[in-house]
């Protein structure tokens, strides 16, 4: 963070009234510390920040060319990384409540405080935006290494099982495309990629010779891999994921009429995310090779989803998987479903 002692703060004063303007300049001329410059209106308020970023911004909410919270969302899409202080005369809690909801740092009514409030106000803001930006930082930093652990995980259960190389990615890339087509948040779209990275995990406890043999399986086997739900959510259980990973990776195998496992969940008792990443593994199963069949192709999977839709399957993640292979085609499962790190 830039040390404020060293120098005068730099600060934009974006006021359309010059009398107003110029009280507040005098106000902090009288305490020092605060060098201003000033906007009358937003447009020149963007094109002076973006040429000279100031230290923080005072911003008036009614201005020539913006009024109210637009003000804020057009400055701050402009300067994303600014501190903002609102400054107007609408002595109104809620609006500056309302103002901190859109990433100001601190609100301030015309005409109450004097110099020695104003610059405290500033440079607290200023103190604040950098504090949130460091998060901020730290945060995209623990969800690289997050990601880069979720991938290591999924790639080290490929290495047992190469006859089912990808799956896990395919899935993951489908799961995520269809969470898009239903119009879900890119929070549970990031929540469903992990979750299908991670889906079969609870496979690393099975026999690689299990998971890898030719033929039909027997009953005996079929009942060990099927416990992989339940393994898997032991080994994620403890693990705080910003999403339900244990419980999409349990449920994965789950149906809506009740015959799935491992624990015979119907309907809305399943999340939607393992409804969603099950229609996306039965999809990629049904089209891929298999050790003990061939791949059956995209138009087996997607009638296979359709005679089912509504029993086993959840109806509008079926349309949804739908609507995507048709605009997208085999292509889906050949795209990394990871975002660049």
């Amino acid at each position: 963070m830039t040390d404020m002692r060293s120098r005068a703060v730099d600060l934009l004063v974006v006021e359309d009234n010059p009398a107003d303007a110029r009280l507040i300049e005098l106000l902090l001329s009288e305490v020092g510390g605060i060098m201003c410059r000033r906007a009358d209106c937003l447009g020149d308020a963007i094109a002076k920040a973006e040429a000279a970023p100031p230290d923080a911004v005072l911003l008036d909410l009614s201005l020539p060319d913006a009024h109210g919270i637009e003000t804020v969302e057009r400055f701050r899409a402009a300067a994303p990384t600014l501190p903002i202080v609102i400054c107007t005369g609408l002595d109104d809690e809620s609006m500056g409540l309302l103002a901190l909801q859109h990433g100001c740092q601190d609100y301030l009514v015309k005409g109450q405080g004097d110099g020695n409030l104003i610059r405290r106000t500033i440079l607290y803001a200023i103190e604040r935006k950098a504090v949130e930006e460091e998060r901020r930082t730290t945060a995209e930093r623990l969800k690289r290494v997050l990601l880069q652990t979720v991938r290591s995980l999924s790639l080290t259960l490929e290495m047992r099982d190469p006859y089912t190389t990808g799956h896990q990615r395919r899935v993951a890339q489908l799961s995520t495309a269809i969470g898009r087509r239903m119009g879900l948040s890119e929070m549970v779209v990031e929540g469903l990629r992990t979750g299908g990275l991670l889906h079969d995990i609870g496979k690393i406890h099975i026999p690689a010779e299990f998971l890898s043999r030719p033929g039909k399986l027997s009953v005996e086997v079929h009942k060990v891999i099927r416990m992989h739900p339940q393994m898997g959510w032991e080994i994620m259980k403890d693990i705080e994921f910003p999403w339900p990973v244990a419980e999409m990776i349990r449920q994965h195998h789950e149906r809506l009429d009740g015959s799935g496992y491992p624990l015979g969940l119907k309907g809305d008792e399943i999340i939607l995310e393992s409804r969603i990443i099950a229609v996306a593994d039965v999809l990629e199963a049904i089209s891929s090779h298999r050790p003990y069949r061939p791949a059956l192709g995209l138009d087996v999977a997607v009638a296979e989803l359709r005679e089912h839709s509504g029993s086993r399957y959840d109806p509008a993640v079926v349309q949804a998987c739908i609507d995507v292979v048709e605009e997208k085609g085999a292509s889906i499962l050949d795209e990394d479903p990871a975002p660049q790190l």
